[in-house]
């Protein structure tokens, strides 16, 4: 490609460092490819051929050949839930479980974790896969762990849990214990809860009645956030929103951006801050690393889950009536109690950031955006639907003419055995007769993209592995574990993949002007790939690897420890 530069022309000084002998997918406009980039100041100055760029080199400017590797924007992960990452020994440490594919192998995990607990401390888990696990890990199950220690191990979707005997007497949880709005109790066949507990249901668990666990030290905690964050730079991802910040996320956030720390961070405040945010003890920020200008809030549950609200039931049986007619559990919140709450951030001039997944939630959702813009009309508000996972046309026409955010998962290569209990029996189309059930309503990646509807791609780590490459995969292959296709007409291709996790991230945050495309003007926020992922066969996107990440026109991965 021909020399890019910004509208006024090069800069007369030379380039901090340039990167030539590429692969350079700009992004700029579909299929443009380009060799060498020039880099002052944190931002691109130059993109362009080899020869055009080296023109920009003096004395000073660091050259590295790439040797033909691939380099894309920096990948933004735009929803996501960081946590500090510690050692197996240290007693606030959660196991890991996302990798577990056997019950037997889940005990014996959380035996060797409560062996080196002391006794009556509460021992976590994070991320159980109960399709990987054969079912279920109820109270009988976890009783075989441990009957001396309470145990709590989450679900992949966050959204239910799993706890034993220990802890459900602890909490006063019996046959007597009614379910709350918004939540729910299984229960065996005579009654009893089972120990698995879903969505608000997790308020009626009294782990604070347990032997108090210590907390980790100031510098534990920053050391184990550093280790998370570096991580993620070692994949690529050079920004992340934080879809649930906290008060004291805030003030670790600030400290690591004080030690100049080189991850990009947007906050959406936690709805239970939000009285904090709006009188300013949780500040409003907009600087180049951290930005804290939206909310997140909830209005519904979860797809991997099977508790997010549909107007079709599910393809599976409703053990309370032995009929396929399970819709769900409906919110907790009213459509009055929503539009409130929205109007209340969005006349704050705040974005909302609502997690929503059935389509009985997210039409409520946009009803609630809709007379939020129409009390107060904010075009540029860009307010967020997060994962809008089962959809209709209807609602995409919606989200398309109100210019709204749907950021969709990608996790069928992880998560799309769970999902095989929604294939609802919607009309093929307006007026047309049942069509029979279908996974095409689910997470329309292809349909949005042909719509010309603006959408980012996300993690929500843990729920889904935060490597952008298995993201890719999971939206390109849309295969999951067993190798049933997920909505196979909703597969798109690499480079539309790639754009959504970097333009349509930068677009979804306000910041299509600083990050998402390698073009002149933009900052410096830069990966390089050992291979092309447009170029592979699909089934090896997964395979490639990050060799190398820039932020800021500064390398701080280059296959060892984090550098900034």
């Amino acid at each position: 490609m021909a020399l890019t530069a910004p509208a006024g022309g090069l800069q007369a000084q030379q380039a901090d460092l340039v990167l030539t002998n590429g692969n350079i997918i700009t992004l700029r406009v579909a299929g443009e490819r380009a060799q060498a980039v020039a880099i002052a100041g944190g931002s691109i100055v130059a993109v362009g051929d080899d020869a055009a760029v080296r023109k920009l080199v003096g004395p000073a400017t660091r050259v590295i050949d790439l040797h033909g590797q691939t380099v894309v924007p920096g990948f933004n992960d735009v929803h996501q839930h960081p946590a500090p990452v510690y050692t197996w020994d240290q007693p606030y440490a959660v196991v890991k479980l996302d990798t577990v594919r056997s019950m037997a192998s889940l005990i014996a995990l959380l035996k060797r974790k409560a062996a080196i607990m002391p006794k009556g401390m509460l021992i976590q888990g994070r991320g159980y896969n109960e399709v990987m696990l054969g079912g279920q890990p109820t109270r009988q199950w976890l009783d075989k762990a441990s009957v001396d220690d309470p145990i709590l191990i989450s679900h992949l979707s966050g959204h239910l849990c799993a706890v034993n005997s220990y802890l459900l007497r602890l909490s006063g949880i019996d046959r007597h214990t009614a379910d709350p709005p918004g939540g729910a109790l299984e229960r065996d066949p005579d009654g009893e809860p089972d120990g698995i507990i879903k969505e608000s249901a997790h308020r009626l668990l009294h782990t604070e009645r347990a032997v108090a666990t210590p907390k980790p030290t100031e510098a534990e905690e920053l050391a184990g956030y550093q280790r998370y964050f570096g991580e993620l730079l070692a994949h690529g991802v050079t920004s992340i929103g934080d879809c649930w910040t906290t008060p004291a996320k805030v003030s670790i956030y600030q400290k690591l951006r004080a030690e100049g720390f080189p991850l990009r961070i947007n906050c959406y405040i936690g709805v239970d801050y939000l009285d904090q945010l709006l009188s300013g003890a949780i500040p409003r920020l907009s600087t180049d690393y951290l930005r804290i200008e939206g909310v997140k809030i909830f209005h519904g549950n979860s797809l991997s889950g099977k508790t997010c609200w549909l107007h079709e039931p599910y393809d599976t049986m409703n053990p309370a009536t032995g009929k396929k007619d399970y819709y769900g559990i409906p919110p907790a919140r009213s459509q009055a109690s929503l539009d409130s709450l929205v109007a209340r951030i969005h006349h704050a001039g705040l974005q909302v950031a609502c997690h929503s997944n059935g389509d009985r939630e997210i039409e409520m959702v946009l009803t609630a955006f809709e007379h939020a813009q129409r009390s107060d009309p904010r075009p540029g508000m860009r307010h967020r639907i997060e994962h809008c996972s089962i959809t209709t046309r209807d609602i995409l026409e919606r989200v398309r003419r109100d210019s709204v955010i749907p950021v969709f998962h990608s996790y069928a290569n992880e998560l799309g055995d769970q999902l095989l209990v929604y294939r609802p029996a919607l009309p093929a189309a307006s007026g047309s007769p049942a069509a029979g059930r279908t996974l095409e309503c689910v997470m329309p990646t292809r349909t949005a993209e042909d719509m010309g509807i603006v959408w980012a791609m996300h993690s929500d780590y843990p729920v889904s592995h935060y490597d952008p490459m298995h993201r890719l995969d999971g939206a390109v292959n849309r295969r999951a574990r067993s190798g049933v296709i997920i909505g196979e007409g909703q597969r798109i291709g690499v480079e539309e993949a790639i754009k959504a996790y970097t333009v349509g991230g930068a677009y979804t945050t306000h910041e299509e002007d600083r990050k998402g495309r390698i073009v002149a003007g933009q900052w410096a926020d830069l990966v390089v790939l050992d291979k092309d992922p447009t170029a592979v066969a699909s089934d090896e996107i997964k395979a490639v690897r990050v060799t190398m990440t820039l932020v800021g026109g500064k390398v701080v991965y280059d296959g060892g420890p984090i550098s900034y």
